[in-house]
């Protein structure tokens, strides 16, 4: 990411994201009692983002392009495209 105000670059990286299932129970119809949840899954549609210290432009080089595979999912679509990576020096 840039920062337009002190010309800075941030680097940011996405990681999977947990959500809690919450606990419930409910009957089956031969009256026993089910339970369900209570747990922590990976989420399909949340990322977290971590940002490292800001960085100027003389501290990181460009990595060789790489090719991102398009992808699709219900609340966003992105194109096939060519990716460059920034790295720290």
């Amino acid at each position: 990411m840039y920062y337009l105000a002190s010309n800075e670059f941030w680097l940011g990286k996405l990681a999977g994201h947990q959500t809690y299932v919450p606990e419930t129970s409910y009957y089956t119809q031969d009256g026993d009692e089910q339970y369900g949840g209570g747990f922590y899954r990976w989420s399909k549609k949340f990322k977290e983002l971590t940002l490292e210290r800001p960085y100027k432009i003389e501290e990181l080089r460009i990595d060789p392009t790489k090719k991102r595979r398009a992808l699709s999912q219900s609340t966003y679509n992105w194109p096939e495209a060519r990716i460059a990576l920034l790295v720290k020096v």
